[in-house]
């Protein structure tokens, strides 16, 4: 009867300790003010600040809700607690616009992978609206000392009001330092709005997996309450 209790402690701490095992180390965000909980600053933009409301294309704001800065756009919560601020824009109809760069130059190590992601949702629009509904394209770009590289073309937005995960990776190469960008190529002015949360640059990525010695230790946990409940019975 002892020892039935004490195989149930320890694989019952197994199972705890597999749960609570971090999946990979925190990552450390190099991007200043990414979730736009600073406000206005940290960043740059070609987009022209309007705090107030959206008169025009080619405009930003950071806010809690896209609405009503336009009384068309949706309205919906932050991507990173739902309560929080987040980079709204309404899309600009000339080509190569910077929606967002980095406000400072990112220093890196050589030769070294890094995450570039960002979360992002289309925030046109209401069914008042009945203009084109053309999507943002984003495309990340990174600029080095050395050498810079356009990332692709990451996705396009397609659900109003659903924060998407756009990420991509960079290997550094010779650089040791960087500016970011994030432009959008939809030049259409018939919807291509937009909301921006959570940009991300480390050399770990934000949305990691568990690791494998992590999950294994839980399935060797859980079998093992399975067996026993068995013999139980």
């Amino acid at each position: 009867m002892k020892t039935k209790r004490i195989s149930r402690t320890l694989l019952a701490s197994a199972v705890l300790f597999a749960l609570a095992a971090p999946a990979q180390a925190t990552p450390i965000n190099l991007v200043t003010n990414g979730d736009f909980e600073s406000g206005n600053t940290g960043f740059v933009s070609n987009y022209a600040y309007s705090p107030a409301s959206n008169t025009a294309e080619a405009q930003y704001t950071v806010r809690t809700n896209p609405y009503p800065w336009n009384s068309f756009f949706i309205s919906a919560g932050d991507h990173t607690s739902g309560i929080g601020n987040m980079f709204v824009g309404n899309g600009a109809p000339t080509a190569g616009s910077i929606v967002w760069g980095s406000g400072t130059t990112i220093s890196v190590l050589s030769n070294t992978d890094y995450f570039f992601e960002a979360w992002a949702m289309n925030v046109c629009c209401t069914s008042a609206y009945g203009g084109l509904n053309s999507p943002a394209i984003l495309e990340f770009a990174v600029l080095g000392d050395l050498s810079s590289a356009s990332l692709g073309t990451i996705s396009t937005l397609l659900s109003p009001g659903t924060w998407q995960f756009l990420g991509t990776t960079w290997n550094s190469g010779l650089n040791t330092s960087v500016s970011l960008r994030i432009i959008n190529q939809n030049t259409t002015a018939g919807g291509n709005d937009f909301a921006l949360d959570d940009i991300h640059f480390s050399t770990v990525s934000s949305v990691p997996v568990p690791e494998p010695a992590s999950l294994a230790l839980l399935g060797i946990g859980l079998a093992g309450l399975a067996t026993m409940r068995r013999r139980k019975v």
